[in-house]
């Protein structure tokens, strides 16, 4: 599974997560509802955009597509806490030897310099 993505994937899995965890249409999240999310945060993006990529997703196992009724229908192969989890477990992998504390002392020492 990637865990890199695009700007534009990003917002679309944090639209349809964010829906997911307040109960909006968790069966049925249509493109329309993720474009009108990331189109109420202040970036403009047209329909068939919005569409490419969710496919896209679908083709990298983050979404799952279904159809229903006329239009297809998305929701997230595994949930925000689940994703996140896998990244940080990959992180730890690749430059902390998988040692979790050296890569929260890194973090620590992030937001210390991020607060000066």
């Amino acid at each position: 599974m990637a865990f890199t993505h695009g700007t534009l994937e990003n917002e679309i899995l944090n639209a349809v997560w964010s829906m997911e965890e307040n109960g909006v249409n968790t069966k049925n999240i249509s493109v329309s509802e993720v474009l009108s999310e990331i189109n109420n945060n202040g970036n403009i993006r047209a329909y068939t955009t919005v569409k490419t990529v969710m496919d896209r997703l679908v083709d990298k196992n983050l979404l799952i597509r279904q159809k229903t009724g006329k239009k297809f229908c998305y929701k997230s192969v595994q949930s925000r806490e689940t994703m996140a989890q896998s990244a940080i477990n990959k992180l730890a992998g690749q430059y902390f030897n998988n040692d979790i504390r050296s890569l929260i002392r890194a973090l620590e020492k992030q937001c210390t310099t991020m607060m000066v």
